[in-house]
């Protein structure tokens, strides 16, 4: 038996966090369920020429079913009603006052299920002057001020990322915090509204540098790959075009680890570099020493030779090497799912194993309201005669009749 088997979510969610949040429970067996429509579509769902084959939706949206339904319409919205009245949780991301526009606030939520557990995650949260803001990832990196560290010294402007952190993060949280609600529910009988700012939670990874300035009034810099804890600390170039190697010493024990690993060379002994403070003041001579050790070394040699030695070293993999990776091999980390339209694919596995449950996996994400039709029979014991007339009418939404709709960013 899977921890969440008998758990029913509903999401409402777009883009990445909610979807990513739908994705885990699922993965821990709960039955979700995304409600979507193809006139309002997600917008991962447009960021290439087939809303039903999206590298970044595809990842997001696994382990769910997809309801497709016309929230413009009144028989839409009670078809939804019907769900949230058999939901444990409801999740949403949508910008402020969506949901209240279509009437799904928590407000209305409540009085259709007394008992819901109801997850509102926005970019800015609920209430406040940014609250109907539009956000996303990047931009809640820069509101938190990460983006002002993201950077190398000398460089002109903030670098930053395009890997969403903050997204990934807050989908974390949003799963953290709907299964504490969810035990307090099993103790009290009673149900939760969640209001979670993704800016807070980029907040939450900037803590340090608050601080820091509280404290002594100091306002970081960019430091790149450098440590103000580890020297050395950062990516040395090896043997080979663009190969790379991350070294981490934190303690005077581990750096003489790392001199007898490396042969003890005559630099090694000088006094600039004999304890972690001394090591911090020269940071810049000992890395040039340093890339000057390794320029001649294939990178797993590095990192092997420092590894047996007790000191931090890792490779830096790009996609191949990663998916070739001995120990994530091992592991069973990257499986292989089907997708009815993108076809065989391969994906980041569940990165945990629980000794009482049953195997975790992930099912491929669902075609635009690929279970429509299942979901009213299964939980609206609907008919097939209104099923149907509804599917006519354009209120359900099937892939039969969401075939090349909605337009991409593409055209």
């Amino acid at each position: 038996m899977l921890p969440l088997e008998k758990v029913k979510v509903l999401s409402f969610g777009t883009g990445g966090v909610v979807p990513d949040a739908g994705k885990i429970f699922g993965e821990l067996g709960a039955n979700v369920i995304k409600v979507e429509s193809k006139d309002n579509l997600d917008f991962m769902r447009t960021i290439g020429p087939d809303i039903n084959n999206i590298a970044g939706f595809n990842e997001a949206n696994r382990s769910k079913r997809s309801f497709g339904v016309n929230l413009k319409t009144e028989k839409g919205k009670k078809l939804v009603g019907k769900l949230i009245k058999l939901t444990d949780i409801l999740l949403e991301n949508f910008r402020g006052g969506v949901m209240k526009s279509l009437g799904f606030d928590y407000k209305s939520a409540r009085k259709l299920n007394p008992q819901i557990i109801y997850v509102s995650s926005q970019g800015f949260g609920g209430g406040g002057p940014y609250s109907d803001f539009q956000a996303y990832g990047p931009m809640l990196s820069s509101a938190s001020g990460m983006l002002s560290m993201w950077a190398q010294p000398d460089d002109p402007y903030p670098v930053g990322s395009n890997s969403p952190l903050p997204d990934h993060m807050a989908s974390k949280h949003v799963v953290i915090a709907a299964l504490a609600a969810l035990d307090y529910k099993r103790r009290t009988g009673k149900g939760q509204y969640i209001d979670m700012a993704q800016t807070e939670v980029a907040v939450s990874l900037m803590g340090e540098h608050y601080l820091d300035y509280t404290y002594n009034k100091r306002i970081g810099k960019p430091m790149g790959n450098r440590s103000p804890y580890a020297a050395p600390h950062g990516c040395y170039p090896c043997k080979g075009n663009d190969e790379w190697c991350a070294i981490a010493v934190f303690t005077d024990e581990e750096w003489h680890n790392f001199c007898n690993a490396i042969g003890n060379p005559a630099w090694t002994k000088d006094p600039k570099f004999a304890n972690l403070q001394n090591r911090l003041k020269n940071v810049a001579e000992l890395d040039e020493h340093i890339k000057e050790w390794i320029s001649t070394l294939d990178a797993y040699v590095v990192m092997e030779t420092l590894q047996a030695a007790g000191v931090a070293a890792g490779v830096i993999q790009r996609a191949p090497d990663t998916l070739a990776d001995p120990q994530l091999r091992w592991l069973g980390s990257i499986v292989e799912l089907e997708h009815p339209v993108a076809g065989a694919r391969l994906y980041p596995g569940v990165p945990f194993r629980m000794s009482g449950a049953s195997p975790m996996t992930s099912t491929p994400a669902p075609l635009l309201g690929q279970h429509t039709e299942e979901i009213c029979r299964e939980l609206l014991k609907m008919p097939d005669e209104e099923i149907q007339q509804l599917v006519k009418e354009d209120i359900l939404h099937t892939p039969a009749n969401t075939q090349g709709t909605g337009k991409s960013m593409f055209g």
